[in-house]
């Protein structure tokens, strides 16, 4: 203690008589009442965050200086200038981040009933609370029964599981990494009821070209995904996806996406399709495109498709060649030409159509 009171009395005393101190320094520059020399350290100003420094009892001095250690991205030495606090070269100082919060509650949210589910669609909300929202759940009014979508954007949800001729509002969440909003306000009250579905019937994203025994069936997306794309991997064979029956289309393109890496092929264009609210899509197998020309495109049953504008053409198909999900061998897949109905392999490396498919 003897030796600090000393070295603050010879402090004092030196800047009493030379208004001048030196630190590591015997002769200090004229112009600086301190001037402090080092190589090996620096200069530690009072650290604080900006909740602190705004704390400093008041008068604050003009050229106060100080370290806000949460304001900017990594903190920022700051000056007060008699009027406001600025960064060192006077412009204005960095605040501290708004920490991140949950998102708003998402808004606008209308549902329309289906057979045994129901469709929410919503906005999403103006601010998103400083976090990326991931996902956004749909929440029955009654019973709980919830549906996501993993997304940023406005959108549908899909509930399924709900009860026929039982009336539902919904209301919307979002969530971001920090939590889950408020739920937004119900929607208007729906009804799902049980419908008599039809081949051609507009549903669920698309149009119904095959109905099983089980109140199931498949729908073709309403128009072309593209209208040149290459099968791929030509001279691979890809494991599984040979087999060409009804039910078969998914697994195909899922076996196609395994082992073909290559980009916006036909089978990849469809597996990374989101349309109408769904993103189960996929590249019909044989058969099932052929039910696709027999139903829809060839309605009429005279084995002749003029094009789009043909009245018969339920589906707007060209008359033209689409790819199917069935490959035949490790260069050729089977495709079918949609103006005459007839179906072969052809080289993985032609351009044909494609036309995406779901089942429900």
């Amino acid at each position: 203690m003897k030796q600090i009171f000393t070295l603050l009395a010879a402090v004092l005393l030196t800047a009493t008589t030379f208004a001048q101190v030196g630190i590591n320094n015997e002769n200090p520059d004229a112009s600086a009442v301190l001037d402090i020399t080092s190589t090996i350290g620096g200069l530690l100003v009072p650290r604080m965050t900006e909740t602190q420094r705004d704390a400093i009892i008041a008068p604050v001095a003009a050229g106060l200086i100080v370290w806000c250690t949460d304001c900017g991205t990594n903190g920022e030495v700051q000056v007060y200038n008699g009027t406001a606090w600025t960064n060192m070269v006077g412009g204005s100082a960095a605040a501290a981040p708004t920490p991140a919060a949950v998102p708003d509650a998402p808004t606008d949210v209308t549902a329309t009933a289906g057979n045994e589910e129901a469709t929410v669609s919503y906005t999403a909300p103006s601010t998103d609370g400083g976090s990326v929202i991931t996902s956004y759940t749909a929440t029955s009014i009654p019973d709980d029964i919830t549906g996501t979508v993993t997304q940023s954007a406005s959108g549908n949800i899909t509930v399924t599981g709900l009860t026929n001729d039982t009336a539902y509002t919904f209301t919307v969440t979002a969530t971001n990494a920090i939590g889950t909003s408020a739920a937004s306000a119900a929607s208007t009250s729906v009804t799902p009821i049980a419908v008599s579905l039809a081949i051609g019937d507009t549903y669920q994203g698309g149009i119904i070209f095959y109905l099983d025994e089980n109140g199931g069936g498949l729908i073709t997306a309403p128009t072309n995904q593209s209208t040149r794309a290459e099968w791929g991997c030509y001279g691979t064979a890809i494991s599984g996806a040979d087999v060409r029956a009804i039910g078969t289309g998914a697994q195909n393109t899922i076996d196609i996406e395994t082992g073909c890496s290559s980009a916006d092929t036909a089978a990849d264009i469809c597996a990374n399709l989101t349309l109408g609210g769904y993103s189960d899509w996929f590249l019909p197998s044989k058969d099932e495109l052929n039910l696709m020309w027999t139903n829809l495109a060839d309605s009429e049953g005279n084995g002749y498709n003029s094009g789009p504008l043909d009245s018969n053409n339920i589906g707007g198909f060209a008359n033209i060649n689409y790819w199917s999900s069935t490959e035949w061998g490790s260069n050729n897949a089977e495709s079918q030409n949609f103006n005459t109905g007839f179906q072969n392999a052809y080289d993985k490396r032609n351009s044909f159509y494609v036309r995406a498919v779901r089942a429900f």
